[in-house]
Formats: C-alpha cells, structure tokens, sequence
C-alpha cells in the first residue's frame, strides 16, 4: 500500500484550514469568541440552553461529577463497559461506584440492568452511547427521574442523533459530548457539556476556569484581579481547537452524510460474513455514528482478537480494541473478577474498531474488508 489507512478523523484540509483562519481573523479582538461560537454550534444542534466547552473530555466528566454533587463516597450506578476516561474520572473523585452490565445487542446499560444495581444510597446513574449508539438513555432517564436522582449522559460520539424526537444529549442533568480525535463526526478535540439549568452551568464554567469568575470583557481577562470562587481546572478550549470544531459543525449535515455513506459500505461488504457481528441500529431512534466496529463470533478469544488486529496493522490499515471493561482494569479494579460482567467481558474481548471517516472511500472500504476477511479466516485455521 502507498499510504497507510488511519482509523479516523481526517485531519483539517486546505479548505477547512482557510476557513479557520478567516474565522479567526473576524474574532482578534476576543480570544474566546472561537469558543463561544462552538458552544453556540452545540447548543442548536443538542437543542439545549446551556453549553460549556472543555479542552478534554476527562475534565468534562470530572466537573459534571462535581457538579452534580458525585463526590467521594457517593454512590453511582455506571456500565461496565465504557470510555476509559470514565474510570479514570471517577477514581479521581472517589464516587461508590456500582458497576452494572450491558445489553447484548447495544452494548449499552439499559434501565433493567441499571435498576437491578439500584440501592436506597444511589445518588446518580452514568450512561454512555458508545460508537454513537444510545439505545437506552431514555430508558436511564425515566429511571433516574423515578428514583429522584439525576442521569449523567456521556457521548463517545453520537452527536446529531436522536431517540423518538428528542435529540441525544437531552436526556441527562448534564450530557458530556465527545469532541476528541477519535470521533469521526467533529475530531476536533475536547468536549462540551449541555445542560438545561443555569447553576450547573455556571458551575461548569467555574471549574474548567480555574475557579475564577468568567470576566465580563477581554480588557478585564487581559488586565483584571481574577476572583477565585473555588478549585477548579485548566480546561479552557484552545481558540484553534475551537475554531477547527465550528468548521466542522458548520458542514455537520455533510460530515454525517458521508460517514452513513461509509457506514453501509461496510455493512453491505460484511452482511454475510458468519464471524462478524455488525453494529446494530437504534430500534427506536436515529444513530450518527461516529466509528464502525465490529464483534467476532463466540468462538473467538481475546487472543484471536488482537491477532487479527495486529495482522491489520501489518497492512497499513489502523484497527484497535474500542473499549474495555472498566471496573477489571488493573488501575480500576475494586471487588470484581472475571466473570462478573459476561456481556461487557465477551463484547470487550471480541470488539475491533476499523479505519472510519470521510477519508474513507469505496476503494479503501473493498481493501479493508478483503483484508480483515483474510486475517479472520488465517486465524481460524491457526486456531
């Protein structure tokens, strides 16, 4: 191969480039207009009031879960299978977390597993759509507003998609949206947090700035006394990561276009393959999504698994292990072993994200899937 096949986003082009730079040649006098205009951008896709912006997605969660008073001790309920940055943020805080199950066909928590984690001492349930997929977070927010506790909505992509007519990102207190370099849709990095309530989101924007009051103007940022209010983070959005995610939002209908068009190019090539289960729709909804990963059969391993993404990578064409099962990892594990999450632990072990963006042609879609099929079928006969 001439050039390697990268596992999504494309990075800025010359047209996205230009307009960057013609839109920030319109905000030189205000150095978080960028940031301000994708709130903005998120805001009238999520269609909620508030949006906040971060400059990585684990300082996201973290002032969520601060925000919506998950602090040490609480007790959350939380999918097993989930973004690493999840675990990471609720070690950090130190939250009770009880770790439940997913679906087998979603791969996501669903309201009955959640429910069966409940106690009397849950404070908050954490959802996330992985992939794009959120076949469930409306079933966690009616769960959630039976049990008087707030619903945490985590994005790993997904942005633009909708259950019934409400478009995900609704259905939590707080919904944190994936920006980052995995996610094919945006890719510009970072991650915004929409809310319907002006007191998470002030207290949202206190904690990715430091705790300092937001300043009224650029001449107070430039000269004023910062007042501090309370601990928070270095988590401000650069004005270039910004201005690459308003670029982007800005041709949003066209981006998700061309990543459908990518989606059923894969599932047309694969539909038939016998060791291949394919990512499944939202029966109740529509999916933008933002990766295209695919499941091996049951009678693979885990070593099979990286066996054959490892004879992809020797192709020159990225492939990866999507997701892990959170509360088994050695930097989070707790009272759990093996077995204790059968779907999370089969999904987990069997899961291999393929090359996904607009980059992605007809012709790299026939190589990539010509390829997988050879390692697949090499592993078989090795095994």
């Amino acid at each position: 191969m001439s050039e390697p096949i990268l596992i999504g986003p494309m990075p800025p082009n010359r047209a996205e480039w230009k307009a960057m730079q013609e839109l920030l040649s319109t905000m030189r006098h205000d150095s978080r207009a960028a940031e301000a205009e994708l709130e903005r951008s998120i805001v009238g896709i999520v269609e909620r009031p508030f949006a906040v912006a971060f400059a990585s997605m684990g300082a996201a969660i973290e002032a969520s879960l601060e925000a919506l008073g998950i602090s040490r001790g609480v007790e959350v309920v939380v999918p097993a299978l989930g973004p690493v940055v999840l675990g990471a943020a609720l070690a950090r805080n130190g939250a009770r977390v009880l770790y439940a199950d997913v679906d087998t066909k979603s791969m996501n928590l669903r309201g009955l597993h959640a429910a069966a984690r409940l106690s009397s001492q849950t404070r908050a349930i954490v959802g996330c759509a992985l992939h794009g997929q959120s076949a469930g977070l409306d079933e966690l927010a009616a769960l959630a507003a039976r049990n008087e506790i707030p619903l945490l909505e985590i994005l790993v992509g997904g942005l633009g998609g909708r259950i019934g007519r409400d478009p995900v990102g609704r259905f939590g207190r707080i919904a944190v949206i994936s920006l980052g370099d995995r996610d094919s849709t945006i890719g510009s990095g970072g991650a915004v947090c929409v809310t319907n309530d002006d007191g998470l989101a002030h207290a949202l924007r206190l904690a990715r700035n430091l705790g300092v009051v937001d300043a009224r103007n650029e001449w107070e940022r430039i000269g004023g006394v910062p007042h501090v209010e309370r601990i928070g983070f270095d988590a401000r959005t650069g004005m270039m990561t910004a201005a690459l995610g308003c670029v982007r939002l800005g041709r949003f209908d066209e981006i998700c276009s061309s990543l459908e068009d990518v989606f059923h190019g894969y599932l047309r090539r694969l539909a038939m393959h016998p060791d291949l289960v394919l990512p499944a729709p939202c029966a109740d909804g529509t999916v933008r999504w933002s990766h295209f990963a695919v499941r091996l059969g049951e009678r693979y391993t885990r070593d099979d698994r990286d066996s054959i993404i490892h004879g992809l990578l020797r192709h020159d064409i990225a492939a990866t292990a999507p997701a892990v099962v959170l509360p088994l990892e050695p930097a989070f594990a707790d009272l759990h072993s093996p077995g204790d999450f059968p779907v999370a632990e089969r999904a987990a072990d069997r899961l291999i994200a393929l090359p996904f963006s607009s980059g992605v042609g007809d012709r790299e879609i026939d190589l990539i899937c010509q390829t997988l099929q050879v390692m697949i079928e090499r592993q078989s006969i090795m095994r």
